[in-house]
């Protein structure tokens, strides 16, 4: 585990003494604040913990070229009411020290040789196109996990300057949490938490990469990353009582807030998430072509993208009396046309990996139900998928809090484990949030491609109540006695909504292209 910066004794660490570009009688607090003042990467992510002075920072980063002419800052904030109490309000007691002018209507601050530094806010993701065609060499946002991927990377585009001899940079500063926190802990952490340990494979603290991609598609950001930790612990600015009271919360929180941990947070709807106990190897599944078998997918083609998922139901056993559903494959797509989509889905999901080669049986294939709105022409994308593939979906459930609760109660059970292959959704499941409308359900998140591999797990898991049946039959039985009463429940009101749908008889054709007869 990681821990905060200790100088002789324990004591904080000594920042360097002031500099010509800081306002004057400013000087870094601390040396985390110092080092990311002084940091040359292009993106930087710097706090990760309450009280490690992340605000201050970003406006005195902002503010170090004010003497350039050619200086285009702009600094983000999700509200405006967030905007004025935090970054404006500082920029108050920090900018007049530069000549800064404030003008109150434009929200823009003017420097005596013509730099400006603007604020912000963007309360939903088509308010940052209100900056297309803008330039700026410097773009801050703070709290910057409340934030999709979209916004960042689309203000990424506008890092540019036609005037030599300013450096481009894009500063992010945030506890973990939120929207944007996957984006935040796949980019400048890795496949672990920092915090709480290091592996070969994770992004170490202070050190400059020029690999990172974007977790929706994978594309280099093609920008040097570096993140710099922080925390109340840096400083002496604070008194104890403000560590004590971050010290006194519940266990997510503290983590998150004290000590900069990001495998848990604010607001996180899997809290009980734990990798070792919910994800297994593919090979060590033990999967049988005669188990129950179905699908789940979530299709989308503009802002979102397409997702699927293969699950299948073992037999009852001692330890699971209605036997446990494995989350088999994933399958994703971004701008694939729904007929596309669908023979993927036929050849990727329609065979069988068991080793005796039999052909499994896909009972059911759940789809999103808007594939059945009209569109003027009668043929609806769930028809041209039908058409392409040969597969009679079935429109999955629109019970999201319902799904979200059935997703939750089998994972915590161990009634739902998650194959190692379906890498997006063991992404997706701990960074979900609650929805502060509706706090038993998952925030729907527009654009975020993490959301809809959520989607498509919870059509299939919630729209299939099937037990699992031995070789000789696959009949349905929808009597359930669940112990826990929640999900009997749940699983008795599906039941009751698909009966009739289940006694028809389903099987999946072997794929033939109709292009090729």
């Amino acid at each position: 585990m990681r821990k905060p910066n200790p100088g002789v004794n324990g004591e904080p660490q000594e920042a360097p003494a002031p500099s010509r570009e800081f306002p004057a009688g400013w000087a870094p607090k601390s040396l985390p604040q110092a080092q990311a003042l002084a940091s040359e990467a292009q993106i930087l992510l710097f706090g990760g913990a309450a009280g490690s002075l992340k605000s201050e920072t970003l406006l005195v980063d902002a503010a170090r070229e004010h003497a350039h002419p050619g200086l285009r800052g702009i600094l983000f904030r999700r509200s405006y009411p967030e905007l004025e109490k935090t970054l404006i309000r500082r920029s108050r007691e920090l900018f007049p020290a530069l000549g800064g002018r404030y003008h109150e209507n434009k929200r823009i601050w003017t420097f005596p040789r013509g730099a400006t530094i603007e604020f912000a806010y963007c309360e939903a993701e088509k308010d940052i196109f209100r900056y297309q065609g803008a330039e700026y060499s410097f773009i801050g946002f703070d709290e910057s996990t409340h934030f999709a991927e979209f916004p960042i990377r689309y203000m990424l585009s506008r890092l540019r300057s036609t005037h030599p001899g300013l450096k481009l940079r894009l500063r992010l500063a945030s506890n973990p949490g939120n929207i944007g926190h996957g984006l935040h802990k796949a980019i400048f952490h890795g496949p672990t938490c920092t915090h709480c340990r290091l592996t070969a494979r994770s992004r170490q603290p202070g050190q400059i990469y020029a690999d990172a991609v974007w977790p929706s598609d994978q594309a280099p950001i093609r920008k040097t990353t570096c993140f710099i930790p922080g925390t109340v612990h840096d400083h002496r600015l604070l008194n104890a009582d403000y560590a004590q009271s971050l010290a006194t919360l519940p266990g997510a929180y503290r983590k998150a807030l004290l000590e900069g941990c990001w495998d848990v947070y604010e607001g996180q709807f899997f809290d009980h998430w734990d990798p070792a106990r919910m994800v297994v190897a593919r090979d060590e599944i033990g999967e049988r072509p005669w188990w129950p078998h179905w699908v789940g997918a979530d299709y989308g083609f503009n802002g979102s993208q397409a997702a699927a998922y293969l699950l299948c139901k073992s037999p009852a056993g001692p330890n699971y009396p209605h036997g446990r559903v494995y989350v088999l494959e994933e399958y994703t797509a971004k701008h694939q046309k729904a007929a596309d989509f669908a023979l993927a889905l036929a050849r990727r999901m329609g065979r069988s990996t068991a080793a005796d080669d039999a052909q499994r049986r896909i009972s059911a294939w759940y789809l999103s139900p808007d594939a059945w709105a009209e569109r003027g022409d009668d043929f609806s994308l769930a028809e041209q998928m039908r058409r392409a593939s040969g597969i009679e979906f079935q429109p999955a459930s629109t019970d999201r809090l319902g799904g979200a609760m059935l997703v939750y109660s089998q994972l915590d059970s161990g009634e739902l484990v998650i194959s190692s292959r379906c890498g997006q959704l063991i992404e997706s499941i701990p960074s979900r949030i609650h929805d502060p409308a509706r706090p038993d359900d998952i925030l729907k998140v527009a654009g975020d491609p993490l959301d809809d591999c959520m989607d498509a797990l919870r059509y299939g898991l919630y729209s299939h109540v099937s037990p699992a049946q031995g070789p000789s039959g696959f009949a349905f039985d929808y009597q359930h006695a669940h112990s826990d009463p929640t999900i009997a429940m749940l699983q008795r009101r599906v039941a009751e909504q698909r009966f009739v749908e289940y006694q028809r008889p389903k099987r999946y054709l072997p794929f033939r292209s109709p292009r090729h007869g």
